[in-house]
Order: C-alpha cells, then sequence, then structure tokens
C-alpha cells in the first residue's frame, strides 16, 4: 500500500574521515578511550557499524526480552552515513505504525521544565511496547510478550483482551528467553479499515512471523481472533534460529510500507554470518507491502532477497520513523562492547550498518584490519565498560522523537534508554548532523522507578512512554 501523504524529505549528507580513527580505536583494544562526545557528521565511509536482552550471549538465548547486550563507553558520535538510498518519502509513521496525525511538528520552545515518570497502567504481564489508536491517544494498546494484547481506555485495563493468540505463540516466551509476541504496528488507514500487524515467534524452529488482524467490525475493543499470516522469516538448515537476537520491530514509514526489524537469528557473534549475507532475511530491516505480501515493493535493496532495505544490523530493538519528518531511528543492540543508535535519512536505505563486521565503530571479525568501505556508522555509541557510571549501556533501547505538546521545549528531540541500567537518554539530529545530546534518567528517576525498561513508545499526540517489563507503563510529563 503506497502512502498518499509522502512528501519528499531529504537531510544533508557530509562525508566525513573516520576511517583512519577507526582503526586507531581498533587498535586501542574492547573499549573506547573517547570521554566525550565527537561529533564527525554523516556520509559514506569506510566503516561499519543488533532487541533483546542477552544475558549471556552463548547459543541458550539471553536473560530476557529486552534491548540486547551491548557496548557503549560514554557516548561516541561517529556520523551516519551510508550507501546509496532507495525508494521512500516522507510522512506519517513510527515503531507502532498508527497514524499520529495529533503530534505537532512545530520547533521547540521555552526551557526545559523538571519532567516525571507519570504511571499510566499497572499490573500488565510482561509488556514489550505500547501505542495509541490514531485518533484516541488514551486508549492504548499494550503488546505483551505471552501472546496477547491489551486495551487500556483512559488508564482502565479492559476486562478482555484486545488480542489473545498466546495458543499461536510457540515458544510462549517470558521464561527468560526472547521468544513470543513481539511487535505491533497499526495500519495508517486504522481508524478507518481496523488493519493492524503483529510480529511473533513460532514453531517449527522458532520461525519469525508478521500476521495481519483486524478490529472487530461489532466491537471496537476487540479484534477478530482470526488472522492471516503474511510473511516469515524461516530459518535454514545451516542457518538456526536460536533463543535471542529475534527482532519484532515493526514501523509503517511515510512510504506507507510495513518496515521489518529483524535480528541476526541469535547464539554470539552471528555465528553463521546472517547479517551480512544478502540470501538471508536475519540481520536485516526488511520493506513490505502489506497490501501485496508476496511481491517486493520496487526501490528495496537490489541483488539478494527482494524483501531487504537494509542490512548488517544485530538486534534491532527498537526502530522507529519522525513522524514529521520520517527519518528512521534504529536502537541496535551490541554484542561485548558497544550499543549504538543509527539514524538514517527519510527514503535513503540501501545502508550496510557492518554487523558483524564491526560492532559499533570497532572490528569484530575480523578482530582487526577489518574491511570497512561502505559500511554505516553509528551516529552515537556506549561502552559497557565505560569509566563513568551514568554513561555505561548493557542492551539499548531505540525510541521515539517526542512530538507531542505537554512539553513544547523537548519537540524534536529523540528519546532512548537501556534496559539493564534503565537511563532515558536524548539527542537531537537535524539536517544530517547531531546537534546536542542530554540525559533526563535523573530528572525522571527512572533507574529508581524502573526494573527492566523493555521499550519505549508514542501515542497519536506524539507523547513518549516508557514501558517496563514488570508491568507498568509509564508516560513522560513535566512535574
Amino acid at each position: 500500500m503506497k502512502g498518499t501523504n509522502a512528501r519528499p524529505l531529504t537531510g544533508k549528507v557530509f562525508t566525513s574521515t573516520l576511517g583512519d580513527r577507526v582503526g586507531f580505536w581498533s587498535m586501542m583494544g574492547t573499549k573506547l578511550r573517547l570521554s566525550r562526545l565527537v561529533l564527525i557528521g554523516m556520509g559514506t565511509v569506510g566503516v561499519a557499524l543488533a532487541m533483546n536482552a542477552c544475558g549471556s550471549d552463548d547459543s541458550g538465548g539471553s536473560e530476557a526480552t529486552g534491548p540486547g547486550s551491548g557496548g557503549g563507553s560514554t557516548s561516541t558520535s561517529s556520523g551516519g552515513g551510508g550507501n546509496t538510498g532507495g525508494a521512500g518519502g516522507s510522512g506519517t509513521g513510527g515503531d507502532g505504525g498508527s497514524s499520529t496525525s495529533l503530534a505537532n511538528c512545530d520547533a521547540p520552545v521555552g526551557t526545559l521544565p523538571p519532567l516525571r515518570l507519570a504511571e499510566v497502567v499497572s499490573g500488565l504481564d510482561r509488556p514489550v511496547f505500547v501505542t495509541s489508536e490514531p485518533d484516541d491517544p488514551e486508549r492504548l494498546l499494550v503488546l505483551e510478550q505471552r501472546g496477547r494484547i491489551q486495551l487500556v481506555d483512559h488508564g482502565v485495563v479492559q476486562e478482555e483482551p484486545f488480542l489473545d493468540i498466546n495458543n499461536i505463540i510457540d515458544p510462549p516466551g517470558g521464561g527468560g528467553d526472547e521468544y513470543g509476541l513481539l511487535g505491533l504496528a497499526l495500519h495508517p488507514d486504522y481508524a478507518q479499515n481496523g488493519r493492524f500487524f503483529v510480529y511473533y515467534t513460532r514453531d517449527p524452529s522458532n520461525t519469525f512471523v508478521v500476521a495481519e488482524y483486524r478490529r472487530s467490525q461489532s466491537d471496537a475493543n476487540l479484534a477478530d481472533p482470526e488472522g492471516e499470516e503474511i510473511f516469515e522469516i524461516s530459518p535454514g538448515q545451516d542457518h538456526p534460529h536460536y533463543s535471542n537476537h529475534n527482532g519484532g520491530a515493526l514501523a509503517f514509514g511515510g512510504d506507507g510500507y510495513l518496515y521489518i526489524g529483524v535480528g541476526d537469528g541469535g547464539s554470539g557473534g552471528d555465528p553463521n554470518n546472517n547479517a551480512q549475507n544478502l540470501s538471508r532475511r536475519e540481520g536485516k530491516i526488511l520493506r513490505l507491502d502489506v497490501d501485496n505480501p508476496q511481491t517486493a515493493p520496487s526501490g528495496n535493496l537490489p541483488g539478494g532477497d527482494p524483501f531487504i532495505w537494509d542490512y548488517g544490523v544485530r538486534n534491532p530493538w527498537r526502530m522507529s520513523f519522525d513522524v514529521c519528518t520520517d527519518d528512521l531511528y534504529i536502537g541496535d543492540v551490541g554484542q561485548d562492547r558497544l550499543e549504538e543508535i543509527d539514524i538514517e535519512p527519510a527514503g535513503q536505505g540501501h545502508r550496510n550498518y557492518g554487523w558483524r563486521i564491526m560492532e559499533g565503530t570497532l572490528c569484530f571479525n575480523p578482530s582487526s584490519n577489518c574491511p570497512t568501505e561502505g559500511l554505516t556508522l553509528p551516529v552515537v555509541e556506549f561502552n559497557h565498560n565505560s569509566p563513568e557510571p551514568e554513561n555505561v549501556s548493557i542492551s539499548i533501547n531505540g525510541g521515539h522523537v517526542y512530538r507531542g505538546s505537554r512539553i513544547p521545549a523537548l519537540r524534536g528531540t529523540y528519546l532512548f534508554g537501556d534496559y539493564n541500567r534503565n537511563w532515558v537518554k536524548t539527542l537531537v539530529w537535524r539536517d544530517g548532523s547531531l546537534v546536542s545530546e542530554g540525559d533526563l534518567s535523573e530528572d525522571l528517576q527512572s533507574g529508581a522507578l524502573l526494573q527492566n525498561m523493555s521499550s519505549f513508545g508514542q501515542d497519536a499526540a506524539g507523547e513518549v512512554y516508557v514501558v517496563d517489563l514488570a508491568g507498568t507503563i509509564y508516560r513522560i510529563e513535566p512535574e
């Protein structure tokens, strides 16, 4: 389905000479020694650049669903350029996919006030995502890992789940693994057609599935229980899917296509090199026409599986489109050293984000002198072993660009976090450059309130939410 409201937006592209610095950093050892933000710009450079919390990263899987193990020291900007872009437009979109016609695209104004995490609802069962219906920001749809979507109407969980597919998901998830119901996106015309899409794991052998469901025509508080599996990422004989790195991010872009964030298939170190293999769908950002899911849309990356848009990601948890610019923001979970945020200007796909050649800006396989030509750098990265505790990151959580009205000074600011450390940080990306960086953790008291930050969410009004795997949804508000 092609969007009718797409408008072309292209950020400036800057070139960089970071390739030499990457080689230097690689020789320095296992962690970056930069102490503050280094701004390098955006461009195609000779360097490279993964959802789920990877407790240990062996074939047995991870500790819990979340952004995944990764590195991070003090945040280090590396520029996010890449390969030539493909087709794509701008318009409404985002992780959760609902039309955000109520969002505010005005410039930020005023001074940032004291903020808080305001509890919206609690008592949920392992929530991993939240979005709202497009015409009512107070009607939230909450994704629970074990296979249910709960409708929360003005803070009240409805008695019957909006959708319950627990019997389909196998393994069911939630037992110290990353299986389960992992992604949700509402069709851009959801208010009229009631269509929505979910991403889950099922047997045989942990197949990743995208399925379509519809809201009931007789009861707006329920979905029709019968859905249709429209797309899958299946393991191969020599490409098994382990219990971690299952991906699951879904987001509609302004071009009307569904973007799918897929992990590299798991274990540790991408043992089958799925992320760099263009015949495999693991370790990729895929692009799908939900009206014709068997035929790849034009403009995807040529020369491999026709549904590939980008490649070289380890475990993208989460990703979202800025609802005002259509730039794509990706939180990619790292291996043992670095966690990263990647930003892709509207419509400029066909990028190789580098995994497993590189982890962030460090060579991974090979461990030194790795080939870097054509790889796209993270915009910021964080080290597992940072000497600054507030900048340690173990499992990155991609978030959203704030486009609400409650906090005018925050508009245009991207909020993201960490599953293990429970911090909330910010960055502003404008015209192809990283403008600023911040930290809201102390103000929000996120470290004290949260047990494990599993995700962010955004409602139709552009407000941003924080999801705690322990069962609570918070909205970021002024005090």
